[in-house]
């Protein structure tokens, strides 16, 4: 029988509902299996297929019909998981999912009074905050003010819920043309816990320009940009102010307040790992301001994330050319190529972006990022820098693109500038670990300043304890110091932190020769080639497994490589420190 080959869990669940079918229905076991399969690949296109074609058979199951709905809705079949929702609230009235698509329908089409009734005093908040806005839209503006006043207060939903219900309050006041107020709103949110977002920051900006507030405005968008990567709607939105023109509410209606709060729980959702809420939530919004790029971006990297890459593409390449996202979209298309395999292809497609968008540090930082991660260091130095010559200043925000720099010139043989990058790095974001453990490393590998290197890469193991490379680092400083009791302990730890890299393997292997437990060393190389390490790395442990590592530091000495440096040595070999990537 078929069922023999099929997952345990699956096969309970298709005999189940094969069990509760009735025998015009049982041709739905088919169908069910391969939906539940795609959905936990998180395949939802294919899931959404398959649902469709198993509820086809058997039309009045409500398991399958919820299921068929949500995977509907969240590959983005708006109106077909519609369909299937008025269907399932006939049978069993409430789902929340359902019910916001319904909401969402409902909302296009004007029908106020329906949304209402729909939503009245339901308990999901983002149900609330629709019809808060559907209030406002049908001219009971107090009414729906007094919803978001409520949730505000309220500390049901966590602080985030309060950011969120008093910026809707503050969009809301906007689109009804009571700038001042919401001005007055805006400032308390960027006083809140993460409520200095840049929807809300464009939306106050907006706001006091409308009231004749011009440079007050530009303040509040400079202000950002200071602290922030230059984001290309803001740079956009300060040129436009700065030329007289006078933006409208970032939101003007319910069907955009919907999809903003939508959008907004969507990104909050994702963190949390509740991907299959978060992505419907997005298709959703999406579905209510079809012009909202940055809801397919977060439908995009959601895809990406559960290594959906072809969906991940065609969602980056259905946001317009001219969308203020069009940028990140070119970015994370590019990334998408890259993860699936698609390298030289990447490559281009991030080439093209800088092209594009030839003034953007985000799209030359990006192309020194992927360059970097082909191992094309040179190549990658010269896209960082051109992206150091984009900025306007050198300020803390930076310290991460001297890092990257930094990796890359060391990479690339070119120590010096590389040390410089660190250092520099080091001044705009003191005792970084990423940093310190990268530098250190490299120091003590060039037998350079052996005491400040041991300092930076303890300071790092004593800000992240637990990190396994970093704590790799410091074992493998002990090796290196001939130390070896005290490099089998931080080694030893350094695995168990991160158990299937193979350099940390390899290294623990090393040390365990070195104190004279040569059959836990070979165990450890054993490990190492298992989790499929750099071909280079590769030969040398098969070399270390056939004749010992004593006659492999042997030639290497011969050869002036790097071996057993003590405490007190100078040699001017260049290293290739684990940086975890």
């Amino acid at each position: 029988m078929v069922w023999k080959f099929c997952k345990p869990a699956l096969l309970a669940s298709a005999v189940v509902l094969g069990a509760a079918l009735p025998a015009s229905a049982q041709g739905v076991a088919g169908p069910y299996l391969a939906a539940v399969q795609a959905e936990q690949r998180g395949d939802v296109a294919a899931a959404a297929r398959y649902f469709a074609r198993a509820l086809a058979r058997d039309g009045s199951n409500v398991a399958i019909m919820e299921r068929a709905m949500m995977n509907q809705i969240a590959a983005g079949n708006i109106a077909e998981g519609i369909a299937i929702a008025r269907l399932f609230d006939a049978i069993s009235p409430g789902h929340h999912l359902g019910v916001l698509a319904l909401a969402a329908d409902g909302l296009r089409d004007g029908e106020h009074d329906a949304v209402q009734e729909m939503l009245a005093d339901r308990a999901p908040f983002v149900a609330r905050v629709i019809e808060a806005w559907s209030l406002m839209q049908s001219g009971s503006f107090d009414e729906g003010r007094a919803i978001l006043d409520a949730l505000e207060a309220t500390t049901e939903n966590g602080r985030q819920g309060q950011v969120v219900a008093a910026t809707h309050l503050g969009l809301m006041l906007a689109a009804a043309d009571r700038d001042s107020e919401a001005v007055e709103v805006f400032e308390r949110v960027a006083a809140m816990p993460n409520g200095d977002t840049m929807l809300m920051v464009q939306a106050r900006a907006g706001a006091l320009a409308r009231l004749g507030r011009t440079d007050e405005a530009v303040a509040v968008l400079e202000a950002w940009a200071a602290v922030n990567f230059a984001d290309p709607s803001q740079t956009r939105l300060i040129d436009e102010l700065k030329a007289g023109e006078v933006p409208r509410p970032v939101v003007s209606d319910a069907k955009e307040g919907a999809a903003d709060v939508l959008y907004s729980v969507a990104r909050l959702l994702v963190r949390g790992q509740s991907r299959d809420v978060s992505l419907a939530y997005a298709q959703i919004a999406g579905y209510l301001d079809p012009d909202r790029g940055d809801a397919k971006l977060l439908v995009a990297q959601i895809f990406d994330a559960g290594g959906q890459y072809e969906l991940a593409v065609a969602a980056y390449e259905s946001i317009a050319a001219d969308a203020p996202e069009a940028l990140g979209a070119l970015i994370g298309k590019s990334e998408v190529l890259f993860e699936s395999g698609e390298e030289d292809q990447a490559i281009v497609a991030m080439q093209a972006a800088v092209d594009q968008f030839p003034g953007s540090l985000d799209a030359q930082t990006s192309l020194g990022d992927l360059l970097r991660r082909a191992q094309r260091f040179e190549e990658s130095v010269t896209a960082y820098d051109a992206a150091v010559a984009l900025l306007p200043e050198v300020t803390r925000q930076y310290w991460q693109l001297f890092y990257r720099r930094g990796i890359a010139l060391e990479r690339a043989g070119i120590w010096e500038r590389a040390e410089a990058d660190f250092r520099l790095s080091l001044e705009l974001e003191p005792d970084q670990p990423d940093v310190l453990n990268y530098l250190g490393y490299s120091l003590v590998e060039m037998g350079q300043n052996l005491d400040e290197a041991e300092e930076m890469i303890q300071k790092a193991v004593d800000q992240r304890p637990e990190d396994g490379y970093i704590v790799d680092s410091l074992g493998w400083i002990y090796y290196r110091f001939g130390e070896f009791d005290l490099a089998v302990q931080h080694l030893g730890r350094a695995v168990e932190l991160r158990p299937i890299d193979p350099v940390i393997n390899d290294h623990l292997g090393d040390a365990l020769w070195m104190v004279g437990r040569k059959i836990e060393a070979r165990f450890q190389w054993k490990r190492a080639l298992s989790f499929d390490p750099e071909d280079k790395d590769a030969e040398r442990i098969r070399r270390k497994l056939d004749v010992g590592l004593d006659v492999i530091l042997a030639e290497e000495a011969e050869e002036g490589l790097p071996g057993i440096i003590g405490r007190q040595t100078d040699n001017g070999v260049q290293p290739t420190p684990n940086d975890g990537g």
